[in-house]
């Protein structure tokens, strides 16, 4: 009889149980909407989204977050959504229990623009060796690289990818690309001395500075971070700025070496 009793006793708490649950739920989702919150973290000063095309994208799902409930709104469509907007690198929608939606949003960071040799392909790498589109809104101040560099909108492979296999690591420049973006990322002086980088014939590496006429000749990615240096080190301690254009080429190809040609 007891158990009994016990037994009834636990099915009759378990039924208030999910009564409270169902009608908790059903408060929480006849909360109605205020105006949205839109965080966004951007980064190095980049800005491939804005509130206003955050605002417009969720507009155009239907929702109308100033009059609606949350009963109204799918949270996963809106954040699918914005995920599909270039420079998103992640999302995450809240409903808070004042009424407010929250849109915490972090943008990727490029560090270098790959032009496909015909033009046709372009597309940014990030500092992770992701594959980036282009924004229709926005154009990132990075070095662009151009030259021999054949791909399709079907074959761009991230560069963990590409790494990840040597057969894959024979066919692509793209995971050389990103070594050479990197090691040049990493330095202030020589990022902002970089205006593009030019592959050659041979898979070799050409910069082309924002100051002064000189083709440097990088040669393979190999010890690109030691070239560079040799070339910051060139322009503070070795040259004059107003002799950098008496040289026509400047070659850090060969190791412990610098070699000048003048025009």
């Amino acid at each position: 009889m007891k158990k009994g009793v016990e037994i009834l006793s636990w099915s009759a708490f378990t039924l208030v149980v999910l009564i409270l649950l169902v009608f908790v739920d059903y408060s929480y989702s006849a909360i109605p909407c205020r105006a949205p919150e839109v965080n966004i973290v951007q980064e190095d000063g980049h800005h491939f989204i804005t509130e206003e095309l955050v605002l417009d994208k969720i507009y155009n799902l239907g929702y109308s977050l100033d009059d609606a409930t949350y009963q109204e709104i799918d949270v996963a469509d809106i954040e699918a959504e914005i995920s599909k907007t270039a420079g998103v690198k992640n999302v995450e929608v809240v409903e808070l229990n004042n009424g407010i939606v929250v849109l915490n949003i972090n943008e990727n960071r490029p560090i270098a623009r790959v032009i496909n040799v015909d033009g046709l392909v372009s597309f940014y790498l990030d500092e992770e060796g992701g594959v980036m589109p282009l924004s229709q809104d926005y154009v990132a101040r990075v070095p662009v690289f151009t030259g021999d560099i054949y791909y399709t909108s079907s074959n761009v492979l991230s560069v963990s990818k590409i790494k990840s296999s040597d057969s894959l690591k024979n066919i692509h420049i793209l995971d050389d690309i990103y070594d050479v973006a990197l090691a040049i990322d990493k330095d202030e002086f020589i990022k902002s001395q970089t205006l593009q980088v030019f592959v050659n014939r041979n898979k070799e590496f050409e910069l082309i500075p924002r100051v002064g006429r000189n083709r440097i000749m990088l040669g393979s990615s190999e010890n690109i971070e030691d070239k560079l240096k040799k070339l910051k080190r060139f322009y503070i301690e070795a040259i004059k700025p107003q002799e950098l254009n008496n040289y026509d080429t400047i070659s850090l190809k060969y190791h412990n070496q610098i070699i000048c040609s003048k025009r």
